[in-house]
């Protein structure tokens, strides 16, 4: 009788123990969009996780070259034929992100403009080797020059196939690209029967699918002015998260920081917002709507938040003032479970 209680008791520990265990996890990272991606797959076949991750890699590899504004790849030859005033043939591949870049540039009422291609360029934060550091702002003639002769997306016109404008502009997907390029994992990661999995690219833009075994997936949220966590969320199975921030790219020049998110109505810098997160369930919208809170600012965030149907964002004033939709609000949580003070 003893001993079949105990045999009893020893198969229930082995159960519990058997709960805790860790589920297997598949971890790859490569490069890709100037940062490192990390695929988290879990409770999946080797093979399918080993062919998913390859997937995906040899998806983004494609699309940094083909969206890349400045380089040799399609959107940089339809940025030559636009500068020249003539048509633009557009790929299937690429028809896709302008149409949705129309879309969401008109959602956000112009505050998400890739039209401004020609002042990143003028910036220099096209360069990879901080040219923009060393030589400082751009003159201010320069760039109210380059407002009075650029067009926004608003003078794009596109049927599908062919890309026409009717003032000279210059196209710059790095505001939604991240985001397009989590869809483009979430469809590939569904192609090879993933169900559980984590894309990360370079810890500002992320996608969770299922969960991590029987718990769901966490991220951390990033300080915008320290090298540390300041709060963690839990993603829901499906849900994208982007960050964008003035701390990305940029540099400071007598006692100002200018960074790489700039507005497309005065040609300069975001002010105001060190950071800004946003939780969709599409990635391109996410992506797109960091970079338009970023130019809203503390005073037209939440507006700007409802105008694109964003529920859950949150906004890190250059001050240190956390600002948040109702939705966010209830989400974040600090490092020990306690609520964020005073949202």
């Amino acid at each position: 009788m003893n001993t079949w209680r105990a045999g009893i008791a020893l198969v229930g520990l082995t159960a519990v123990l058997a709960a805790c265990k860790p589920p297997p996890v598949t971890d790859h990272r490569f490069p890709a969009f100037g940062t490192i991606v990390r695929i988290e797959i879990v409770l999946a076949e080797p093979g399918s996780a080993a062919a998913a991750t390859r997937d995906i890699e040899s998806r983004f590899r494609k699309a940094e070259t083909d969206w890349y504004a400045f380089g040799t790849g399609e959107l940089a030859t339809v940025n030559s034929l636009l500068a020249r005033g003539q048509a633009a043939p557009i790929s299937a591949d690429l028809a896709p992100l302008i149409y949705r870049a129309i879309a969401l540039h008109g959602l956000s009422g112009g505050l998400f403009d890739p039209a401004v291609c020609a002042l990143v360029r003028l910036w220099q934060f096209d360069s990879a080797n901080d040219l923009a550091a060393a030589s400082g702002p751009p003159p201010q003639a320069a760039r109210q020059a380059l407002l009075a002769s650029q067009g926004t997306l608003a003078n794009l016109r596109f049927d599908g196939r062919t890309a026409s404008a009717s003032r000279p502009l210059c196209i710059d997907l790095g505001g939604m690209a991240k985001g397009t390029a989590l869809e483009q994992a979430r469809a590939a990661l569904a192609q090879h029967g993933i169900r559980n999995a984590l894309i990360d690219i370079g810890g500002s833009s992320q996608l969770a699918i299922g969960q991590k075994g029987a718990s769901p997936w966490v991220i951390g949220l990033k300080d915008p002015r320290a090298d540390r966590v300041i709060a963690r969320l839990t993603l829901r199975p499906g849900e994208a998260a982007s960050t964008s921030g003035d701390y990305e790219r940029g540099f400071t020049s007598d006692g100002r920081r200018y960074h790489h998110i700039l507005d497309p109505g005065t040609g300069e810098p975001t002010t105001g917002s060190a950071s800004v997160t946003a939780l969709a369930m599409d990635g391109e919208l996410a992506d797109a709507a960091t970079t338009a809170l970023m130019v809203a600012g503390p005073t037209r965030f939440r507006g700007v938040s409802a105008a694109l149907g964003i529920v859950d964002a949150l906004l890190i004033t250059t001050s240190g003032e956390l600002l948040t939709t109702p939705g966010m609000a209830a989400r974040l949580r600090r490092d020990n479970n306690g609520r964020l003070p005073d949202l």
